[in-house]
């Protein structure tokens, strides 16, 4: 008698572009102004709402865009905050966002960091920008290339030049089993699909995160980014 051995399931990791050259090639280019002109209106003016946007990207770690949205309503105003840790912590257990306990390591060890020179933390140059999301993912804990990448493109809607690669993103490329933080092989498979994308939104003349946000609010089947970054509104 033959035993059949159970086969585990291919665990993707391999770059193809294949799929996202389709969806460039289909691009629907006359969504775009719509979305540049909503994330200009929303994009932070102060180092206080620059802050907010990295407290969001701490919230989307490993929950669902629902569930990200409560975590950071819990906590957007940090002055109630600020010096108390125990009271962020009970913000985010009261608010269900889930690793409440991880989160809140992180988000006051990084509130430290951001305060003490905000500057850091943000794009104040046309060029290098993944240098520089490169530098703060090394500087702070917590968050890895795609959050630090999804706070940037938050904070500069129309201007950064980073890939929040998250699992829909790594899928539309083959790789959405890929270890990419502290991996050398996994961080250039990462970057290699960041530059893709970002050339391609460049032949489109469409900012990377608007083409982004294009591609996530239409596989939730939402005609825009309301449905969640009304959070951000105030």
């Amino acid at each position: 008698m033959v035993i059949a051995l159970e086969t585990k399931p291919e665990k993707k990791t391999t770059y193809c572009r294949s799929k996202a050259d389709d969806f460039f090639k289909t691009f629907p280019v006359e969504k775009v102004q719509a979305y540049k002109d909503y994330w200009e209106s929303v994009a932070p003016q102060t180092d206080g709402d620059r802050f907010r946007r990295y407290l969001f990207a701490y919230c989307s770690v490993h929950t669902s865009w629902q569930g990200n949205c409560r975590g950071y309503e819990a906590i957007k105003n940090y002055e109630e905050w600020i010096d108390d840790k125990e009271i962020l912590l009970d913000k985010l257990k009261n608010s269900g966002v889930g690793l409440y306990n991880n989160r809140t390591k992180y988000i006051w060890d990084f509130a430290t960091q951001f305060w003490n020179n905000p500057k850091d933390f943000y794009l104040t140059t046309k060029k290098y920008h993944v240098k520089k999301r490169d530098e703060i993912v090394n500087r702070i804990t917590g968050l890895g290339m795609a959050k630090v990448s999804f706070a940037l493109e938050m904070i500069h809607p129309n201007f950064a030049r980073v890939l929040c690669g998250d699992v829909h993103q790594l899928r539309l490329y083959n790789m959405e089993h890929l270890t990419y933080n502290k991996s050398k092989q996994g961080s250039a498979k990462y970057k290699r699909m960041e530059q893709h994308w970002s050339v391609n939104c460049g032949k489109l003349k469409v900012p990377s995160y608007i083409a982004r946000c294009v591609y996530w609010d239409a596989l939730q089947e939402k005609e825009d980014s309301r449905y969640w970054s009304y959070v951000l509104e105030s």
